[in-house]
């Protein structure tokens, strides 16, 4: 802070020097409009008396307002008031208005054919309150603030008498300020030199918003223009459009030496500038023009009603194309039944095509913490993507941790070891609350379920427990892998791929090998089939299928599982008597059925595969089939209610295997265990009188049906 003698300055005098001069029409509000048009009115129709009292109702408001246009206001509303009451012979009230009016606008000046005595009277009163000051502050281009108002660096400053304070300041340079007392009716000079305190480099982009950095640190990002008229004309002689072009960005606490100046923008090539300092000076680098950096994305889907997704951001249905900013990208595309999911990195000017299979998806919602701080999460992911049967995913980080928020659940709340044991805190989590979570956070994810990995071994990040969890399923799949032996991976992708078929061909026949014999034995002909309707019965014995021998049963079921639908069979047989028999069997196609006490079934894999081929099937046989195993792989999930009714839907035609008697066996069990005794001994009474199958390999369900009938008549104490 310095001290001065007698330094003449105006606090108010930037909008006046400046020729700013509001409008009537940009007053504060439209009752001061309304009172000072019906003062002018009065006024110039020299009806003093009435315009006195509409000018001091706006003089009341505009004082106890603040801003530039209303000190305009008020300096005119108070000029007028003045003239008003000199006509009234009112010279003391004149002179104290055209007081208050320079205080109000050291710098207004009277316009318009005004008498020399009003004149007089406001240059006897401007003597009195306004003074000059030449003011010249170093660097020119300093902000100089006085009295907290803006003001020129340089040139003849208009100021009130009494004390003031003025300071400057400028980037690169250090601020300084001084207090002094204005006298009237003297002129005095003033000078302020800030000290340069560094190097300022000054930059405009195009376009804006860049980032930019200098030796490696962010400085900031440059705004919206315009910038000064030396930047634009050196980027319209580069053929830089002027629209496009920042503000100017000053880079300051720049030191001595050469620099690297990096300009960033997303979807923008990255630019880079080389900068020598040689000393403390401000220096311009000519404008930086960034050239887009973008690709192209051709996203296509193999069936209807996908949408596709960028970064997770829905970008309308499948086709689509659009430009992506170059760098890493996450495209899905979506469906009910599924998800494609491809992380992609682009570069400037590549052509990126997207599209695949859609699979049932699971979300990778859960993850233990290693001492190494693994991503566990995205490692799963990667070793997984062979997978051709299902997708498991890992939705981003901050997508995850809103949703655990949401749900008050911690990142490891899903974990479970290699043996099906919950891990941690995964063993405080009841299985109503799994079958929820399950549900809940599978719809937030637009996924067909939720996984979790799981580190049993907090020393071992490689030794990893996978879990799957189908959509309102409360018991997991586990599968183990240690990421440092591929051949575990690759083992656990092919157990999870392993291929189900759910239809098997068949020409309604059962054979069986028998001792001594020299092929197999017809012991079964469904009586509404081909080989019925060919003629074949019980006691025939298969001596080829396809101008091949057949040994034995195993080589008749190999030959016609290499079968379709509609393909024909054709079959030399003997009869009992020995006479030889030929017959051109039509396939049909007859469902199988999944171990429903299978172990080491994925289960929840087999749930989402088969929803989603229910979905696609056409077929009301294929349907049906698909229906039949959705309910066995429900049963294991025990999830009864839902198999019942998807078994009350399976229409099923007569014959050998699995039939309607599998059927009514399953839907029994589902009775029973869901307290409907009526229902399920009904059910129970139909399986036991059919001759079917509970999976292709049996064992029959007349057996079971019987047995079951007999424990609902001992009751439950008998059981």
């Amino acid at each position: 802070m310095r001290q001065a003698y007698t330094f003449l300055l105006s606090a108010a005098l930037l909008a006046s020097s400046a020729g700013l001069r509001p409008a009537l029409a940009q007053a504060p509000d439209a009752e001061i409009q309304v009172q000072m048009s019906e003062a002018r009115r009065h006024f110039e129709a020299l009806e003093y008396e009435q315009a006195v009292p509409s000018l001091d109702r706006a003089v009341a408001t505009l004082q106890s307002r603040q801003g530039d246009d209303t000190r305009q206001m008020l300096a005119e509303a108070l000029e007028l008031r003045a003239r008003a009451r000199f006509g009234l012979g009112d010279q003391d009230g004149a002179k104290q208005d055209f007081t208050l009016l320079l205080r109000a606008n050291p710098g207004h000046a009277m316009s318009g054919q005004v008498s020399p005595r009003v004149v007089a009277l406001f240059e006897d009163a401007k003597k009195a309150t306004v003074t000059t000051m030449r003011l010249t502050v170093t660097p020119a281009n300093a902000s100089v603030l006085l009295d907290g108002r803006r003001i020129p660096a340089s040139g003849d400053v208009a100021v009130l008498v009494g004390e003031h304070t003025i300071t400057a300041s400028r980037t690169g340079f250090k601020t300084d300020s001084l207090t002094f007392t204005a006298a009237a009716e003297t002129t005095a000079e003033a000078t302020l030199a800030l000290p340069r305190t560094s190097a300022v480099l000054s930059v405009v982009t195009a376009p804006a918003d860049v980032e930019v950095f200098v030796d490696g640190v962010s400085k900031g990002k440059t705004a919206a223009g315009p910038p000064p008229a030396e930047f634009a004309t050196k980027a319209a002689a580069a053929g830089i459009p002027a629209n496009q072009l920042s503000g100017v960005l000053m880079l300051t606490d720049l030191a001595t030496g050469a620099h690297r100046i990096e300009f960033r923008r997303a979807c923008y090539v990255q630019a880079e500038k080389r900068q020598e300092i040689s000393q403390l000076d401000d220096y311009v680098i000519d404008p930086v023009r960034l050239a887009p950096a973008v690709a192209t994305l051709v996203a296509q889907a193999p069936q209807a009603g996908t949408t596709v997704f960028v970064d997770g951001e829905s970008k309308g249905a499948a086709p689509y194309t659009a430009e992506l900013c170059e760098g890493p990208h996450t495209v899905e595309l979506r469906a009910a039944t599924g998800r494609f999911l491809r992380r992609v990195d682009v570069k400037a000017g590549q052509r990126v095509e997207v599209g695949g299979a859609l699979r049932p998806a699971f979300a990778l919602v859960a993850s233990t913490q290693t001492s190494l701080n693994a991503d566990l999460r995205g490692a799963i992911e990667k070793a997984f993507e062979p997978l051709r049967s299902i997708l498991v995913f890992a939705p981003s980080t901050d997508a995850l941790d809103a949703a655990l928020k949401t749900e008050r659940l911690p990142a490891d709340w899903l974990g479970y070891d290699a043996n099906r044991r919950p891990f941690g805190v995964s063993a405080e989590v009841t299985a109503a609350m799994r079958r929820d979570l399950s549900a809940k956070l599978a719809k937030t994810f637009d996924a067909q379920g939720i996984a979790s990995v799981t580190a049993p071994v907090a020393t071992n990040r490689s030794r990893l427990v996978l879990s799957l969890l189908s959509a309102g399923s409360a018991e997991p799949d586990v599968i183990e892998v240690n990421l440092d032996q591929q051949d575990t991976v690759a083992a656990a992708v092919g157990q999870i791929d392993r291929t189900l078929a759910f239809l098997t061909p068949s020409v309604g026949l059962t054979a069986i090998d028998v001792a001594d014999g020299t092929g197999p034995v017809v012991v079964a002909v469904d009586a509404n089939g081909p080989a019925a309707q060919a003629g074949l019965g019980v006691g025939d014995v298969v001596v080829s299928a396809d101008a091949k021998p057949v040994a034995d049963a195993a080589a008749l079921l190999t030959a016609l599982s290499a079968k379709t639908a509609g393909q024909s069979f054709a079959l030399e047989l003997k009869d009992k008597a020995g006479a030889a028999k030929k017959a051109d069997l039509k396939v049909l196609m007859r469902p199988r059925l999944i171990g429903i006490n299978d172990q080491t079934l994925f289960v929840n894999r087999t749930l989402v595969a088969l929803r989603a081929r229910l979905g696609e099937a056409k077929d009301p046989n294929e349907q049906a089939s698909i229906r039949l195993n959705l309910a066995a792989a429900l049963t294991h999930l025990e999830s009864w209610s839902e198999a019942r009714a998807e078994l009350q839907q399976v229409l099923l035609t007569d014959g050998p295997g699995v039939g309607t008697g599998t059927v009514q066996y399953l839907l029994g069990l589902t009775s029973a265990r869901l307290g409907n005794r009526a229902e399920a001994e009904t059910a129970f009474k139909a399986a036991a009188a059919s001759n079917n199958l509970l999976t292709e390999d049996g064992p029959p369900v007349k057996e079971l049906a019987e047995a079951r009938l007999a424990e609902l008549q001992r009751g439950p104490a008998a059981r």
